[in-house]
């Protein structure tokens, strides 16, 4: 039998562990065992944003309930989908479940996409597969590190470059962090740092404030419940990581006049992230990283892309056992009770989490 996490749509709380039986594949479709997966804020925010981003489109249940994306490694237990083999291992975007069944197309020597229909008309960048035996980045002792950070490091990365693109009218403005100790707020804060020391002013719970001044990574550690000492005639522009309605009033209330503009990224604080009414101007603007990465390779062109952002992850990646411990939970009731953990707001922002299926 196989597992899987199955959520309600709506209710992002309802959650449960689901067996269902392996049905046979079909003609040009493939099997994959999912290996480990990585469970972090991030995934809350796919379960949050789930409609309104179309996360709970790519991994319908059986159940009509959904299932929650996840980036992680797999095997290919089985195929009939001519030019992948049996035993290969990928690395990519799955369900949290121990198997997903792909129609791999566009297969080359180093990668292949999920063609299935009802992906079709999804962004491409969730679709692709990277097969490790020729991928130049992949190693065995590197996996919890890529699972649980490069899919938050590349939206930090393009969230650095959004920021300075004069286009958008932030490149003078002091950037605020809501959230300081998720691990995306902590990527974008080493990428600004890494550019030339932007400041960055992280605003963080009490709780967390002494790891995130820990960091050494802002210039400045403010906790929720001190942000009026924040200097109103300081220009600035929010990165909210959190979501949190309330925060985002006070921020904008407080900074009136000031604020240069707000960046919507997450929804750490899911139950909290309704838009407020009648927020003071500017209007936050989602931002939706696959848009900022098919801007920048239109600029740049895919293989200078490719290379700036591999290297920008090699060090962001040999920095991070200093920011973070890995560790890992087993099977479904350790992804139910990690899931649960994030929800509540009990894990460590120091936890790197994967799951071994």
């Amino acid at each position: 039998m196989n597992w899987a996490l199955s959520i309600d749509r709506k209710t992002i709380t309802d959650v449960a562990i689901i067996e269902e039986t392996p049905r046979p594949l079909d003609a040009g479709e493939a099997r994959l065992a999912i290996d480990s997966f990585a469970l972090t804020a991030n995934n809350i925010t796919y379960a949050a944003f789930g409609d309104a981003m179309r996360y709970w489109d790519f991994f319908p249940g059986s159940d009509g309930r959904c299932r929650l994306p996840v980036w992680g490694f797999a095997e290919v237990s089985e195929t009939r989908a001519d030019g992948l083999q049996a035993g290969e291992r990928i690395y990519g975007y799955f369900p949290a479940a121990s198997e997903l069944i792909v129609t791999p197309g566009k297969i080359s020597p180093g990668a292949f996409i999920d063609s299935a229909p009802h992906r079709a008309d999804l962004p491409p960048a969730y679709n692709n597969y990277v097969r490790c035996s020729v991928d130049p980045g992949w190693t065995s002792a590197g996996e919890p590190a890529q699972m649980v950070l490069q899919p938050l490091f590349i939206t930090a990365w393009l969230l650095d470059f959004f920021l300075r693109d004069p286009a958008n009218g932030f490149t003078d403005a002091p950037v605020l962090l809501t959230s300081a100790s998720s691990k995306t707020a902590i990527a974008l804060a080493f990428a600004l740092k890494a550019g030339g020391g932007r400041e960055a002013i992280g605003l963080t719970s009490s709780r967390n404030a002494e790891f995130v001044a820990g960091l050494d990574l802002y210039d400045t550690v403010i906790t929720y419940d001190a942000v009026d000492t924040l200097d109103p005639q300081h220009p600035a522009v929010i990165v909210d990581f959190a979501g949190d309605a309330g925060l985002n009033r006070v921020l904008h209330t407080h900074l009136a006049g000031r604020l240069a503009g707000n960046v919507r990224v997450g929804g750490a604080h899911w139950e909290q992230s309704a838009p407020p009414r009648d927020l003071p101007p500017p209007r936050p603007q989602f931002f939706f990283a696959p848009d900022a990465a098919r801007t920048l390779i239109k600029q740049w062109g895919p293989e200078v892309f490719d290379q700036r952002y591999k290297a920008a992850w090699r060090t962001f990646a040999d920095a991070a056992p200093g920011y973070f411990d890995f560790r890992s939970a087993d099977g479904a009731e350790g992804a139910l009770a990690t899931y649960q953990a994030l929800l509540d707001g009990k894990a460590k922002p120091r936890d790197g989490v994967t799951i071994n299926t």
